[in-house]
């Protein structure tokens, strides 16, 4: 109403009027458009955002910034801003650094694995400090928009349908969790990546915060495999794996550089070199698949039954039994840990591994007072990110190549992972010397758990079922032993982690046969060993050819094997 001393007409706070809802509208797009701007401002610094529109979600998230001006409440607003701040800071640091967006499946290691994520991050921190520009400018203006322009004092069932509104956008994911598996949830490259970020932190509250961890699939066909006694005169079996280690990179597999230039002497002493194939992507997934000889994808009641363990065959056999390792000792867990007789890993000597890296590795094995029969599993971590804190104390003989901030990331990484292997080969050669001092017959297998991303198609890291991140070398090496004895190794031209485990079994004195092995056939699988995982199937041919990627609980095999099509050669 207006009186005669009124001369202008001024809306009660929340009446509905054109004026009125012209103003609000403008702030409800002008916030969403804020929500989405974060990908736009990366996609400024690196290709690796894909970010497009999508006119179905910018509606659906001015209905949620609709939900917000309507709640009333600043405080509640900056809340949920500061949740989705958080997510997008985590969300866009991923794909910085790893060229990919965020995944449940790698959500979950930033938390088991935080001192390795935290370690590199502070390493890279100048190649991916456009982050916080790109997540805090918008963001924080949203915000002050909220706290400048917001009615607190909104009718009662305007702050009911706001609360619904918000309530909606952050609650219907996680319910879609409960129902759905992991591949409806992955993320999409070209999606927004407060789009991709619901998705994940949504799988990950549901499947590994309130369900703690999705239960894994077992694959379909999969025979469990049958173990009997073989005759060994082997007095000792050595395992080393250096994390990370992909075998294209080594001098000794036809690298262009010379990054092993002491292996490739080796070799002229019997050292057997080949192209492997990884049983899984990450450190924590290939442990118990390499020391339990798993061959198929979701054989999780062969890893927790330990029927088929490394460790156990040793000590049936007599061997005394040692863990040594440069990682941390939840890489224990599903390893055969009840049968380690002797375990040394980085919490136990935290200042030599700090001071010396690596090399303390070498000098533990020196301590040691070798008993008549050895079963030794070693991890390195010389290769593992950040590439050149592992050769920063002698950059004087290992920096062959430059690794300077100043050099575009592709190539300063790329020499930083080729000095660094430079500098494994030092150590392995060291440790080589050390093993050769043991009397009897011996054997020794080298290879890497996992291999690396450094680039390729603008994807870095590991953790993703790529050619690159299955591509591990696999050395053999046998002393005052028969030739019988390393032919099953020499007789390869690809070797697969479960292949190699099998021949580390049969020197332990048990031969180990998959029934639903198939010849030239393989498998590497993700990194949720004990979750929702994934796989791909391997073929030999003219080259290595890997099937798509698919749940674990797939029926085996994933398909026929075509000659035509072929991924990675050598």
């Amino acid at each position: 109403m207006t009186t005669n001393d009124s001369l202008t007409y001024m809306p009660r706070p929340g009446m509905w009027n054109w004026r009125n809802l012209a103003f609000r509208g403008a702030l409800v797009l002008l916030t969403t458009t804020l929500l989405m701007l974060d990908d736009w401002i990366q996609q400024w610094f690196t290709s690796s955002n894909q970010a497009d529109f999508e006119l179905n979600y910018f509606a659906a998230l001015c209905a949620f910034n609709l939900g917000l001006w309507l709640s009333g409440s600043r405080v509640f607003v900056s809340c949920i801003l500061a949740l989705l701040a958080g997510m997008e800071l985590v969300q866009l640091s991923h794909i910085s650094y790893a060229g990919r967006p965020l995944d449940p499946v790698v959500l979950a290691s930033l938390f088991s694995e935080f001192h390795d994520v935290q370690q590199v991050a502070l390493a890279e921190f100048g190649d991916h400090a456009h982050v916080l520009f790109a997540v805090l400018a918008p963001y924080l203006t949203a915000w002050w928009l909220f706290m400048a322009c917001m009615q607190s004092d909104v009718r009662r069932w305007q702050r009911t349908l706001g609360l619904l509104l918000v309530a909606a956008g952050l609650l219907s994911k996680p319910y879609r969790a409960t129902y759905r598996d992991l591949n409806a949830f992955l993320p999409g490259p070209t999606r927004s990546g407060l789009h991709n970020s619901l998705n994940t932190f949504s799988f990950f509250l549901v499947h590994n915060v309130l369900r703690d961890g999705a239960h894994a699939a077992p694959a379909p066909g999969a025979a469990p495999p049958a173990v009997s006694p073989v005759a060994s005169d082997t007095r000792h079996v050595w395992l080393f794996v250096a994390d990370s280690l992909r075998s294209e990179h080594l001098g000794i597999m036809g690298y262009e550089r010379d990054t092993t230039p002491r292996l490739a002497r080796r070799m002229e002493e019997g050292l057997i070199a080949r192209h492997g194939v990884a049983a899984a992507v990450s450190t924590a997934a290939s442990m118990p698949l390499i020391l339990n000889a798993v061959r198929e994808p979701g054989q999780l009641g062969q890893i927790r039954g330990l029927s088929t363990n490394l460790f156990k065959f040793a000590k049936e056999a007599g061997f005394k039994t040692y863990w040594i390792s440069s990682q941390e000792s939840k890489l224990l867990n599903d390893v055969g840990s009840r049968y380690v007789d002797v375990s040394i890993t980085r919490e136990d000597e935290p200042q030599r591994f700090l001071n010396q890296g690596d090399e303390t590795l070498l000098s533990l094995l020196k301590e040691q007072k070798w008993p008549e029969k050895t079963f030794v599993v070693v991890l390195l971590r010389s290769v593992h990110a950040p590439y050149e804190a592992n050769y920063q104390h002698a950059r004087d003989r290992f920096a062959r190549w430059p690794d300077g901030g100043d050099l575009p990331r592709e190539v300063r990484m790329r020499n930083a992972y080729d000095n660094s292997v430079l500098y494994l080969d030092a150590l392995l050669d060291r440790m080589l010397d050390e093993f050769d001092k043991l009397p009897g017959q011996r054997h020794l297998a080298i290879t890497g758990d996992h291999g690396q991303l450094l680039g390729a198609r603008g994807l870095w890291g590991h953790n993703v079922l790529e050619p690159e991140v299955a591509d591990v070398p696999v050395l053999a090496w046998s002393r005052d032993a028969p030739p019988s004895a390393s032919a099953p190794m020499a007789q390869q031209r690809w070797i697969s982690h479960f292949e190699m485990s099998r021949w580390l079994a049969g020197l332990l004195g048990r031969d180990i046969q998959s029934p639903s092995a198939i010849e030239g056939v393989h498998y590497v699988q993700g990194k949720n060993l004990y979750g929702a995982n994934t796989f791909r199937e391997v073929h030999e041919g003219v080259a290595l050819e890997f099937s798509d990627v698919v749940p674990v609980g797939h029926s085996l095999p994933v398909r026929p094997y075509d000659p035509v099509r072929s991924v990675v050669a050598r």
